[in-house]
Protein backbone atom coordinates (compact mmCIF):
# COMPACT_ATOMS: atom_id res chain seq x y z
CA UNK A 1 0.00 0.00 0.00
CA UNK A 2 2.40 2.29 0.76
CA UNK A 3 4.55 1.72 -2.41
CA UNK A 4 1.36 2.09 -4.56
CA UNK A 5 1.06 5.78 -2.32
CA UNK A 6 4.47 6.99 -3.79
CA UNK A 7 4.06 5.46 -7.22
CA UNK A 8 0.63 7.69 -6.91
CA UNK A 9 2.33 11.06 -5.43
CA UNK A 10 4.90 10.84 -8.06
CA UNK A 11 2.34 10.51 -10.98
CA UNK A 12 0.89 13.71 -9.64
CA UNK A 13 4.14 15.81 -9.15
CA UNK A 14 5.01 14.35 -12.48
CA UNK A 15 1.35 15.35 -13.88
CA UNK A 16 1.71 19.29 -12.20
CA UNK A 17 5.12 19.98 -13.32
CA UNK A 18 4.47 18.81 -17.03
CA UNK A 19 1.20 20.84 -16.46
CA UNK A 20 3.13 24.17 -15.76
CA UNK A 21 5.64 23.76 -18.37
CA UNK A 22 3.56 23.18 -21.13
CA UNK A 23 3.06 26.95 -21.75
CA UNK A 24 6.89 26.85 -22.12
CA UNK A 25 7.05 23.89 -25.14
CA UNK A 26 6.92 24.62 -28.45
CA UNK A 27 3.40 25.00 -30.06
CA UNK A 28 3.30 21.43 -31.89
CA UNK A 29 4.41 19.73 -28.34
CA UNK A 30 1.83 22.32 -26.32
CA UNK A 31 -0.73 21.46 -28.57
CA UNK A 32 -0.49 17.46 -27.44
CA UNK A 33 -0.25 18.52 -24.04
CA UNK A 34 -2.99 21.16 -23.64
CA UNK A 35 -5.90 18.99 -21.90
CA UNK A 36 -3.39 19.33 -19.43
CA UNK A 37 -4.90 23.19 -18.95
CA UNK A 38 -8.37 22.13 -18.45
CA UNK A 39 -7.48 19.54 -15.72
CA UNK A 40 -6.47 22.09 -13.18
CA UNK A 41 -8.67 22.56 -10.21
CA UNK A 42 -9.56 18.04 -10.42
CA UNK A 43 -5.61 18.12 -10.30
CA UNK A 44 -5.78 20.97 -7.33
CA UNK A 45 -8.20 19.18 -5.43
CA UNK A 46 -6.97 15.78 -5.71
CA UNK A 47 -3.57 17.13 -4.69
CA UNK A 48 -4.98 18.95 -1.37
CA UNK A 49 -7.05 16.16 -0.53
CA UNK A 50 -4.07 13.79 -0.70
CA UNK A 51 -1.85 15.82 1.12
CA UNK A 52 -4.11 15.99 4.39
CA UNK A 53 -4.53 12.50 4.45
CA UNK A 54 -1.03 11.98 4.38
CA UNK A 55 -0.41 14.41 6.94
CA UNK A 56 -2.67 12.79 9.41
CA UNK A 57 -1.66 9.62 8.73
CA UNK A 58 1.79 10.89 9.15
CA UNK A 59 3.68 9.87 6.27
CA UNK A 60 6.59 12.54 5.77
CA UNK A 61 7.68 11.23 2.25
CA UNK A 62 4.54 11.18 0.46
CA UNK A 63 2.64 14.30 2.60
CA UNK A 64 6.04 16.04 0.48
CA UNK A 65 5.56 14.79 -3.07
CA UNK A 66 1.92 15.29 -2.79
CA UNK A 67 2.58 18.77 -1.07
CA UNK A 68 4.89 19.42 -3.58
CA UNK A 69 1.93 18.69 -6.28
CA UNK A 70 -0.87 20.82 -4.47
CA UNK A 71 1.60 24.07 -4.37
CA UNK A 72 2.25 23.79 -7.98
CA UNK A 73 -1.46 23.10 -8.92
CA UNK A 74 -2.74 26.25 -6.37
CA UNK A 75 -0.13 28.01 -7.93
CA UNK A 76 -1.68 27.55 -11.72
CA UNK A 77 -5.21 27.58 -10.64
CA UNK A 78 -4.54 31.82 -8.89
CA UNK A 79 -4.37 32.63 -12.91
CA UNK A 80 -8.16 32.58 -12.73
CA UNK A 81 -8.69 33.83 -9.22
CA UNK A 82 -7.99 37.36 -8.43
CA UNK A 83 -8.53 40.06 -5.49
CA UNK A 84 -8.12 43.29 -6.12
CA UNK A 85 -7.94 46.53 -3.63
CA UNK A 86 -7.68 49.09 -6.36
CA UNK A 87 -9.57 52.22 -5.56
CA UNK A 88 -8.45 54.65 -8.62
CA UNK A 89 -11.89 56.13 -9.27
CA UNK A 90 -12.44 56.41 -13.28
CA UNK A 91 -11.68 59.44 -14.89
CA UNK A 92 -12.81 61.74 -17.75
CA UNK A 93 -9.82 60.20 -19.21
CA UNK A 94 -11.45 56.77 -18.55
CA UNK A 95 -12.34 54.31 -21.59
CA UNK A 96 -14.84 51.69 -20.79
CA UNK A 97 -14.98 48.85 -23.07
CA UNK A 98 -16.93 45.54 -23.26
CA UNK A 99 -16.32 42.33 -25.02
CA UNK A 100 -18.08 40.15 -25.39
CA UNK A 101 -18.98 36.58 -27.57
CA UNK A 102 -22.86 37.25 -28.08
CA UNK A 103 -22.76 33.61 -29.13
CA UNK A 104 -24.93 35.22 -32.84
CA UNK A 105 -27.82 36.48 -30.30
CA UNK A 106 -29.22 33.33 -30.06
CA UNK A 107 -30.53 34.29 -33.74
CA UNK A 108 -33.12 36.35 -32.05
CA UNK A 109 -33.80 39.85 -32.25
CA UNK A 110 -35.61 40.01 -28.62
CA UNK A 111 -32.60 38.76 -27.55
CA UNK A 112 -30.32 40.89 -29.47
CA UNK A 113 -32.92 43.48 -27.79
CA UNK A 114 -32.12 42.78 -23.79
CA UNK A 115 -28.59 42.30 -24.46
CA UNK A 116 -28.00 45.51 -26.03
CA UNK A 117 -30.39 47.25 -23.73
CA UNK A 118 -28.08 45.60 -20.44
CA UNK A 119 -25.02 46.41 -22.24
CA UNK A 120 -26.16 50.54 -23.56
CA UNK A 121 -26.48 50.61 -19.33
CA UNK A 122 -22.99 49.78 -18.77
CA UNK A 123 -22.04 53.19 -21.12
CA UNK A 124 -18.99 51.45 -22.51
CA UNK A 125 -16.95 54.02 -25.37
CA UNK A 126 -15.99 50.72 -26.99
CA UNK A 127 -17.95 47.60 -27.19
CA UNK A 128 -16.29 44.50 -29.42
CA UNK A 129 -18.29 41.38 -30.20
CA UNK A 130 -17.54 38.31 -31.26
CA UNK A 131 -19.97 35.60 -32.93
CA UNK A 132 -21.65 38.21 -34.60
CA UNK A 133 -24.25 36.59 -36.91
CA UNK A 134 -24.56 36.54 -40.70
CA UNK A 135 -26.23 39.12 -42.62
CA UNK A 136 -28.68 36.63 -43.49
CA UNK A 137 -30.11 35.23 -40.18
CA UNK A 138 -29.93 38.65 -38.20
CA UNK A 139 -28.52 41.67 -40.05
CA UNK A 140 -25.77 44.08 -39.07
CA UNK A 141 -28.03 47.27 -39.61
CA UNK A 142 -30.74 45.50 -37.17
CA UNK A 143 -27.53 44.91 -34.61
CA UNK A 144 -25.81 48.10 -35.13
CA UNK A 145 -29.41 50.03 -34.49
CA UNK A 146 -29.64 48.11 -31.02
CA UNK A 147 -26.10 49.41 -30.03
CA UNK A 148 -26.47 52.83 -31.52
CA UNK A 149 -22.84 54.01 -32.00
CA UNK A 150 -22.08 56.36 -34.74
CA UNK A 151 -18.58 53.80 -35.43
CA UNK A 152 -18.63 50.95 -36.60
CA UNK A 153 -16.20 47.81 -38.36
CA UNK A 154 -17.35 44.78 -39.20
CA UNK A 155 -14.88 41.65 -40.79
CA UNK A 156 -15.32 42.10 -44.72
CA UNK A 157 -15.33 38.35 -45.12
CA UNK A 158 -18.90 37.35 -44.06
CA UNK A 159 -18.51 33.83 -43.11
CA UNK A 160 -21.35 31.62 -41.96
CA UNK A 161 -20.49 31.80 -38.01
CA UNK A 162 -18.16 33.66 -36.34
CA UNK A 163 -17.81 37.12 -37.39
CA UNK A 164 -16.62 39.93 -35.60
CA UNK A 165 -18.23 43.81 -34.89
CA UNK A 166 -16.50 46.97 -33.23
CA UNK A 167 -19.23 49.95 -32.00
CA UNK A 168 -17.41 53.11 -31.42
CA UNK A 169 -18.46 55.84 -29.70
CA UNK A 170 -15.02 57.69 -31.18
CA UNK A 171 -13.58 57.81 -34.26
CA UNK A 172 -11.97 54.42 -35.78
CA UNK A 173 -9.47 54.53 -38.61
CA UNK A 174 -6.68 51.75 -40.17
CA UNK A 175 -8.73 48.46 -40.04
CA UNK A 176 -6.68 45.80 -40.70
CA UNK A 177 -8.02 42.06 -40.73
CA UNK A 178 -6.14 38.66 -39.98
CA UNK A 179 -7.94 35.44 -41.23
CA UNK A 180 -6.38 31.71 -40.51
CA UNK A 181 -6.23 28.69 -43.29
CA UNK A 182 -9.11 26.68 -42.83
CA UNK A 183 -10.41 28.09 -40.31
CA UNK A 184 -13.49 30.34 -39.49
CA UNK A 185 -12.21 32.29 -36.93
CA UNK A 186 -10.40 35.86 -36.94
CA UNK A 187 -9.18 38.97 -35.55
CA UNK A 188 -9.73 42.48 -36.16
CA UNK A 189 -7.76 45.03 -35.31
CA UNK A 190 -8.53 48.73 -35.44
CA UNK A 191 -6.83 52.37 -34.52
CA UNK A 192 -9.20 53.95 -31.83
CA UNK A 193 -8.90 58.15 -31.91
CA UNK A 194 -9.50 58.38 -28.03
CA UNK A 195 -9.15 61.94 -26.98
CA UNK A 196 -6.29 62.82 -28.83
CA UNK A 197 -4.77 59.90 -28.41
CA UNK A 198 -4.50 56.88 -30.59
CA UNK A 199 -5.14 53.78 -29.17
CA UNK A 200 -4.85 50.40 -31.19
CA UNK A 201 -7.45 47.63 -30.57
CA UNK A 202 -7.51 43.82 -31.21
CA UNK A 203 -11.03 42.06 -31.17
CA UNK A 204 -9.84 38.00 -31.24
CA UNK A 205 -11.65 35.21 -31.54
CA UNK A 206 -9.09 32.09 -31.78
CA UNK A 207 -9.66 28.79 -32.91
CA UNK A 208 -12.63 27.09 -31.28
CA UNK A 209 -11.64 24.12 -29.43
CA UNK A 210 -14.22 20.90 -30.77
CA UNK A 211 -15.82 20.32 -27.69
CA UNK A 212 -19.14 21.48 -27.99
CA UNK A 213 -22.34 19.57 -29.01
CA UNK A 214 -22.34 20.79 -31.95
CA UNK A 215 -19.29 18.79 -32.86
CA UNK A 216 -20.03 15.64 -35.72
CA UNK A 217 -16.84 13.90 -35.01
CA UNK A 218 -15.68 10.92 -32.97
CA UNK A 219 -12.54 11.30 -31.24
CA UNK A 220 -12.77 14.33 -29.40
CA UNK A 221 -9.10 14.36 -27.18
CA UNK A 222 -7.75 14.78 -31.05
CA UNK A 223 -9.95 17.09 -32.36
CA UNK A 224 -8.81 19.08 -28.85
CA UNK A 225 -5.61 18.47 -29.49
CA UNK A 226 -5.24 19.69 -33.50
CA UNK A 227 -7.36 22.89 -32.75
CA UNK A 228 -5.16 23.56 -29.67
CA UNK A 229 -2.04 23.28 -31.99
CA UNK A 230 -4.02 26.14 -34.71
CA UNK A 231 -4.58 28.15 -31.62
CA UNK A 232 -0.85 28.37 -30.72
CA UNK A 233 -0.22 29.44 -34.21
CA UNK A 234 -2.67 32.24 -34.69
CA UNK A 235 -1.66 33.52 -30.98
CA UNK A 236 2.47 33.67 -32.68
CA UNK A 237 0.75 35.69 -35.07
CA UNK A 238 -1.43 38.08 -32.77
CA UNK A 239 1.86 38.37 -31.01
CA UNK A 240 3.94 39.69 -33.75
CA UNK A 241 0.94 41.84 -34.70
CA UNK A 242 0.87 43.33 -31.00
CA UNK A 243 4.74 43.60 -31.00
CA UNK A 244 4.74 46.01 -34.45
CA UNK A 245 1.86 48.46 -32.50
CA UNK A 246 3.65 52.04 -32.62
CA UNK A 247 0.62 52.76 -30.10
CA UNK A 248 -0.48 51.11 -27.49
CA UNK A 249 -2.73 47.92 -27.61
CA UNK A 250 -6.10 46.51 -25.91
CA UNK A 251 -6.72 43.14 -26.80
CA UNK A 252 -9.93 41.43 -26.29
CA UNK A 253 -12.13 38.78 -27.00
CA UNK A 254 -12.11 34.86 -26.91
CA UNK A 255 -8.95 33.30 -26.78
CA UNK A 256 -10.82 29.90 -26.66
CA UNK A 257 -8.11 28.25 -24.16
CA UNK A 258 -7.37 28.37 -20.37
CA UNK A 259 -5.04 30.83 -18.51
CA UNK A 260 -2.84 27.70 -18.31
CA UNK A 261 -1.90 27.55 -22.05
CA UNK A 262 0.58 28.62 -25.03
CA UNK A 263 -1.86 30.97 -26.89
CA UNK A 264 -1.97 33.00 -23.10
CA UNK A 265 1.31 33.11 -22.28
CA UNK A 266 2.57 34.11 -25.61
CA UNK A 267 -0.04 37.19 -25.58
CA UNK A 268 0.52 38.06 -22.01
CA UNK A 269 4.67 38.47 -22.78
CA UNK A 270 3.76 41.73 -24.03
CA UNK A 271 0.40 42.40 -22.26
CA UNK A 272 -1.05 42.98 -18.94
CA UNK A 273 -4.33 40.76 -18.27
CA UNK A 274 -6.87 42.81 -16.70
CA UNK A 275 -9.15 40.46 -15.07
CA UNK A 276 -5.96 39.58 -12.82
CA UNK A 277 -5.03 44.00 -11.94
CA UNK A 278 -8.38 44.85 -11.10
CA UNK A 279 -10.58 41.74 -10.82
CA UNK A 280 -12.55 40.10 -8.15
CA UNK A 281 -12.95 36.45 -7.45
CA UNK A 282 -13.44 33.56 -9.62
CA UNK A 283 -12.74 34.61 -13.17
CA UNK A 284 -14.25 32.06 -15.29
CA UNK A 285 -16.32 33.35 -18.60
CA UNK A 286 -17.28 29.89 -19.98
CA UNK A 287 -21.18 29.45 -18.56
CA UNK A 288 -21.97 25.98 -19.94
CA UNK A 289 -19.67 24.54 -17.62
CA UNK A 290 -20.57 26.59 -14.74
CA UNK A 291 -18.45 28.96 -15.60
CA UNK A 292 -15.11 27.23 -14.42
CA UNK A 293 -13.15 27.59 -17.45
CA UNK A 294 -11.94 31.66 -18.19
CA UNK A 295 -11.48 31.40 -21.61
CA UNK A 296 -12.47 34.83 -22.77
CA UNK A 297 -9.90 37.93 -21.83
CA UNK A 298 -8.92 41.11 -21.80
CA UNK A 299 -5.08 42.22 -22.55
CA UNK A 300 -3.55 46.02 -22.21
CA UNK A 301 -0.32 47.70 -23.20
CA UNK A 302 1.78 48.65 -19.26
CA UNK A 303 1.12 52.21 -20.97
CA UNK A 304 -2.56 52.13 -19.80
CA UNK A 305 -3.61 51.78 -16.45
CA UNK A 306 -6.36 49.04 -15.54
CA UNK A 307 -9.01 50.47 -13.10
CA UNK A 308 -12.03 48.19 -13.49
CA UNK A 309 -12.19 44.42 -14.57
CA UNK A 310 -16.14 42.76 -14.41
CA UNK A 311 -17.67 40.20 -15.67
CA UNK A 312 -21.53 39.75 -15.79
CA UNK A 313 -23.70 36.51 -16.28
CA UNK A 314 -26.43 36.43 -18.59
CA UNK A 315 -29.19 34.69 -20.47
CA UNK A 316 -28.42 35.35 -23.67
CA UNK A 317 -24.85 33.61 -24.94
CA UNK A 318 -22.57 31.14 -23.55
CA UNK A 319 -20.19 33.47 -22.59
CA UNK A 320 -19.95 36.12 -19.57
CA UNK A 321 -19.59 40.17 -20.22
CA UNK A 322 -16.46 41.42 -20.47
CA UNK A 323 -16.51 45.46 -18.86
CA UNK A 324 -13.00 46.87 -18.34
CA UNK A 325 -12.20 50.34 -17.76
CA UNK A 326 -8.62 51.72 -18.64
CA UNK A 327 -6.86 54.81 -18.66
CA UNK A 328 -3.20 56.04 -19.86
CA UNK A 329 -0.41 56.62 -17.13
Amino acid sequence: MKRFSYILAGFTVLWALLTAAMPWCSPVVAGYLAPLGLLVIPLAVFSTLATIIAVLCQSKGISLLFGIACLISLFLCGKSWAISFETDKPNTHSLRLVSWNAEGFQLNKDTLQASAAFIRNLHPDVICLQERPHDNLLHRDSISEAFGYPYRVFNSREDEVLNLAIYSHFPLSNMKEYYFPDSYNKVLQIDLQYKGRTIRLFNMHLQTTGMTSAFQGNNLLHTYQLNARERNRQAQLLAEAVASSPYPVILCGDLNDTPISYAYRKLTGQLEDCFLETGNGWGGTYQPANNLFRIDYTFCSPELKTLAYHLYSNCWSDHRIQYTIVTSL
